[in-house]
């Protein structure tokens, strides 16, 4: 009996060291994302020579095997950056802000010559036949790797069915250096500044939009 009692307790203590070793690699504290409360912090003014475009935005991908559906990792694993949607959608609705921000006019698709206003909830385009209008740049972002320090991403551009733009981009952050958390979700939404402003200052991407 008291051999068994003790090897119960064993059973346990392996069962918690393992539950504290899997929290501490998904990330030790939860900093919260809002794509509502993101505002962009850059200066639309700079990006004048965007003023007046239109945008239709694509549904964006999520292929870095480094984040969780719902956010990402610090670079040492301490934080989880979680956001209020999946981290493509999160990324989809910062992203029709920016744009907004710079005077860009986000439309939508169009399906037998009138737009087309059925969307599933993460943003692509509802089922049916659909198209960019005529002229109209169609944007793409695919995820490919990402911490609060390294985010790794692919902007695809394409107008009148064809692609013209296909491009890897890196952002580097420096280290957080602070452990509070409201200073940590102001630095998330500075991340999705950089790495629109980086694709958006590009001259391949200004080129072609």
């Amino acid at each position: 009996m008291k051999t068994t009692s003790i090897m119960c307790k064993i059973c346990l203590l392996i069962l918690a060291i393992c539950f504290l070793a899997g929290c501490a690699t998904t990330g030790g504290t939860k900093v919260s994302m809002s794509y509502d409360k993101y505002s962009p912090s850059f200066k639309a003014a700079d990006y004048s020579y965007l003023r007046g475009k239109k945008v239709v935005l694509s549904s964006f991908q999520n292929q870095a095997a480094n984040t969780k559906s719902w956010g990402y990792l610090s670079a040492d694993n301490k934080y989880m950056y979680e956001g209020n949607a999946t981290l493509e959608s999160y990324y989809w609705y910062c992203f029709q802000k920016a744009f907004r921000h710079v005077g860009v006019s986000v439309v939508d698709y169009q399906t037998d010559d009138r737009y087309y206003h059925g969307r599933y909830w993460w943003g692509a385009p509802g089922p049916g036949t659909y198209r960019a209008p005529k002229g109209v740049a169609e944007f793409q972002l695919i995820l490919t790797s990402m911490t609060d320090q390294e985010f790794k991403f692919k902007a695809l551009v394409f107008k009148n069915g064809e692609t013209k733009l296909d491009k890897e981009f890196t952002v580097k952050m420096a280290p957080a250096g602070t452990d509070k958390v409201p200073e940590l979700e102001r630095r998330s939404y500075r991340l999705v500044d950089a790495a629109f402003t980086t694709i958006i200052k590009d001259k391949d991407f200004r080129r072609v939009f």
